[in-house]
């Protein structure tokens, strides 16, 4: 016998039929997981071949079979509704669309069981919004996207930013970070670089590119950041960061065409960072009243001595020296003085101290009060007469 739309006896003349029409109604067309109680003296068997029956996902309604909610009438067969299609009531009419950027599970029978499909999220009723930067959703539901790790953001393998990300593997680097998704993103070191093309990579060291190249901090995320280093000029000619000359200097991290000159008087070594590398020539000192972080080297003055560095020492007790002296030998102990050891001293007895640092004899048979500073201080003795100061 070929399969009817239709089921029912052959022939309707016996009570009996009746009644198993009536009881028949709750065995042969209740879904299989429904309770079936018969009567005891009841054959079934009675009626083999006179019932036709509707097996899942088809259902009886009525004297017709059709599809159970959740399916729907596709090439002779009730069919699964496809996924983001729904169907609440039985019946062979096609399943209802879920709203854009949604999706089922299947056999859905619900509105409510349409959820937001991978890298969107909900918002509002039946509404689903794509995933921002730096979130991703890597299943179905109706649950709020997720946020990469910190100094992460969902980006392609050329580093282009993507929005409705559906795979935490999308989560990379931000420029000047180094790292994965499952260990974290960490900022590149001081004077190395991560561009935002190459999100996968490590940081890169600044000297891979030249010699002398540096950043001004951490994080750098372009190679442009690398700079010439302190105490390095970029030659244009050359394109590279060459040292300092003698005499000037550069404190900063930056590709400036030339150093800055030691003030008037000083110098410096090849590659000098700053301008207290700068050191004053001797007998001149540094004089710090031109401004604020300022100097410059002044010649010393009558009565010091300037060695190096910059410094001004003055002359010991009753010594004197001209402007710009280097060293204590130039400073000369007034007349009536005497040095020794760098030191000035009282002219002694029967000597004179003329102002040269040494103490000279009075002539034989002559003698000198204590501080005499000339020869005419000599007094002859008793029984003597002077007869030159030559």
């Amino acid at each position: 016998m070929k399969h009817s739309r239709r089921f029912g006896v052959t022939s309707a003349t016996s009570s009996h039929v009746s009644v198993l029409l009536a009881v028949g109604l709750t065995l042969l067309f209740s879904p299989p997981s429904a309770a079936i109680f018969l009567s005891e003296d009841l054959n079934i068997s009675d009626f083999d071949g006179r019932i036709l029956t509707c097996s899942y996902p088809e259902i009886a309604n009525n004297d017709t079979c059709t599809c159970a909610a959740g399916f729907t009438w596709k090439n002779g067969l009730c069919t699964s509704c496809e996924t983001g299609k729904y169907k609440p009531d039985d019946g062979l009419h096609e399943c209802t669309s879920c709203p854009e950027h949604h999706l089922t599970f299947e056999n859905a029978t619900e509105p409510e069981d349409c959820f937001c499909t991978y890298g969107y999220e909900p918002y509002g009723t039946l509404t689903c919004i794509v995933c921002q930067l730096g979130f991703y959703k890597d299943f179905m539901g109706n649950n709020l996207c997720l946020s990469c790790t910190g100094n992460a953001s969902t980006l392609t393998q050329n580093g282009a930013d993507v929005a409705g990300s559906t795979s935490q593997e999308d989560c990379k680097c931000l420029p000047g970070f180094q790292g994965t998704f499952d260990t974290g993103c960490t900022a590149c070191q001081v004077d190395y670089f991560k561009p935002g093309d190459t999100p996968d990579q490590g940081c890169t060291a600044c000297t891979q590119l030249q010699a002398n190249l540096g950043t001004t901090g951490p994080a750098s995320g372009d190679a442009s950041a690398c700079m010439c280093k302190p105490g390095f000029f970029l030659e244009s000619n050359a394109g590279r960061c060459i040292h300092c000359a003698p005499a000037t200097y550069k404190p900063e991290i930056a590709n400036l065409l030339e150093c800055s000159a030691c003030p008037a008087n000083s110098n410096s070594t090849i590659a000098s960072k700053s301008v207290e590398d700068c050191i004053c020539d001797v007998g001149f000192f540094r004089d710090l009243g031109v401004g604020v972080g300022a100097f410059s080297c002044a010649q010393c003055t009558a009565g010091f001595f300037c060695p190096h560095q910059g410094l001004k020492q003055e002359c010991t007790e009753h010594s004197l020296s001209t402007a710009g002296s280097t060293s204590q030998d130039q400073c000369t102990c007034i007349s009536s003085k005497y040095k020794f050891a760098d030191l000035c001293f009282d002219c002694p007895p029967d000597f004179f101290c003329p102002g040269d640092n040494a103490k000279h004899a009075c002539p034989e048979h002559s003698e000198a009060r204590v501080n005499s500073t000339s020869l005419s201080d000599c007094v002859c003795d008793g029984g003597f007469e002077k007869q030159s100061d030559t």
